[in-house]
């Protein structure tokens, strides 16, 4: 049972550093647009939407990662 848990949580524990690292390559982007010279685009311009909230979501608001 153990191994079962360490399994989910390695899994919600990668889920959570690819969407950190998805919204920091977006970041990125719109940074290197802004010192190229680009106008800035629209300001609620946001990555999509992939998944409806779930447990990564909840676990950034329970504690904060």
């Amino acid at each position: 049972m153990a191994n079962n848990l360490n399994a989910l949580i390695g899994k919600i524990k990668n889920s959570a550093v690819a969407r950190c690292r998805e919204r920091i390559e977006f970041a990125a982007d719109k940074a290197r647009g802004v010192l190229n010279g680009k106008k800035p685009e629209d300001p609620t311009d946001s990555p999509p939407k992939k998944d409806p909230p779930g447990m990564t979501s909840c676990l950034k608001r329970q504690h904060g990662l």
